[in-house]
């Protein structure tokens, strides 16, 4: 089991930074603003992260500058956006080749071999012939084609060139400060955690050699499904005593837990958990729009994948809600704070006058593209004013 949890006089201090693209780093900012200023950002032990809030807690983790510059920073990602700097590392980076052999060597065989898998399984439900062992074996075949570059890898190659350099996991520059950045493996659809202390998953065991570039952690937490591919990667594992060598397939770690928080949750066994943290408070923010307004109907494949896609998110939050407060209760916890974007304005327990609406901000994407400095300045400005009414109602102890 993890260690004992401080002395009261000592909090251990836990933020997870939940997924949602822009939406999610805009948000953030404006919560971190709020962190900083009341002196709460640097009680903070332990960082976890998901997909957009991947992006901002890894460049505040492992950036060497001061609270002013990392939020200038911030702003000017922001308003840029990652969609040309990927598409520039598609077509006129290290990566273009990849992507090119990826496409002849592996796509085209790979939609070839699903055809011819099709028509065998027609054949065998139309005529009875056993044509499952061919089946089996071209799905083997299909599987084991390589991988060297996609819009992922581009996306990584991005990060890189423009924002984490060749940092490394275990390089945190923010002093104190323990980071894990969460992905989903979909091998085995558990949690893949990348951490400045360890990295791996429990159904592996933990990597031997942590020297895994930031930006490639980053690239993975946030590879959500519908629009990136996983990342493939070869990791040598050590579990039981034993290492071994394993191919990992890693998407956005929002499938998983889209609020960072189960890595930091009490009582996690440290001899099955990669990371474990004697947390005494969490503080949560969370990107998500907040409840369904009803006035949609989808029945399109976009449109109701993604609704299903969100109604499983909501699900998987409320339940993580709902064990924190068991833990405040029963004591395991002695505190947490939700910052919440999507936030029913009328129960808050109290209000700036100046409030930004849930409604104005809830809807904006949750992609990469570049962000108008309008839309930044109102999702940055509600994060504050939530993290400062959250900070004033449950988090004052700290």
């Amino acid at each position: 089991m993890n260690s004992a949890s401080p002395e009261p006089s000592q909090p251990f201090v836990a933020l997870a930074l939940s997924g949602g693209g822009s939406r999610a780093i805009a948000f953030h900012l404006g919560c971190l603003r709020a962190l900083h200023d009341r002196g709460l950002l640097e009680k903070v032990k332990v960082v976890s992260t998901i997909s957009g809030g991947s992006v901002i807690g890894a460049c505040l983790a492992y950036w060497d500058v001061d609270f002013p510059e990392f939020d200038q920073r911030i702003v000017g990602i922001l308003r840029k956006g990652f969609n040309r700097s990927i598409a520039r590392s598609v077509f006129f980076s290290q990566e273009t080749p990849k992507i090119l052999a990826t496409l002849v060597c592996t796509a085209i065989p790979t939609l070839v071999l699903g055809a011819v898998r099709i028509a065998l399984r027609l054949i065998r439900l139309i005529t009875g012939l056993p044509t499952t062992a061919i089946e089996n074996w071209l799905a083997f075949l299909s599987r084991s084609l390589p991988i060297w570059g996609s819009l992922t890898t581009a996306f990584e190659n991005a990060l890189q060139r423009n924002v984490f350099g060749t940092a490394t996991l275990t390089e945190v520059k923010r002093p104190g400060v323990r980071v894990v950045i969460n992905a989903c493996d979909l091998r085995t659809g558990t949690a893949f955690r990348f951490g400045s202390q360890s990295s791996g998953g429990w159904r592996y065991g933990r990597i031997t050699e942590n020297d895994i570039l930031v930006a490639k952690a980053v690239a993975a937490s946030a590879a959500f499904p519908l629009f990136l591919p996983p990342l493939i990667e070869e990791f040598r594992f050590e579990r039981a005593g034993a290492i071994i060598t394993e191919k990992v397939v890693l998407t956005d770690g929002g499938v998983f837990d889209n609020l960072g928080i189960t890595v930091l949750e009490p009582d996690r066994d440290s001899g099955i958990s990669i990371n474990t943290f004697p947390a005494t408070h969490i503080i949560s923010l969370n990107a998500g729009p907040g409840q369904m307004s009803g006035d949609t109907s989808p029945f399109w494949w976009l449109s109701r994948v993604r609704q299903s896609f969100d109604t499983v998110h909501r699900k998987v939050q409320d339940s993580a809600y709902s064990r924190l407060h068991r833990y405040v209760e029963s004591g395991r916890l002695r505190g947490f704070g939700m910052v919440y974007l999507g936030q029913i304005d009328s129960r808050l327990p109290c209000a700036p006058a100046d409030l930004v609406r849930r409604e104005t901000v809830r809807d904006y994407p949750t992609n990469f593209a570049s962000m108008a400095q309008g839309d930044l300045d109102m999702l940055a400005l509600r994060g504050e004013q939530l993290t400062n009414v959250v900070i004033d109602r449950y988090l004052s102890s700290i």
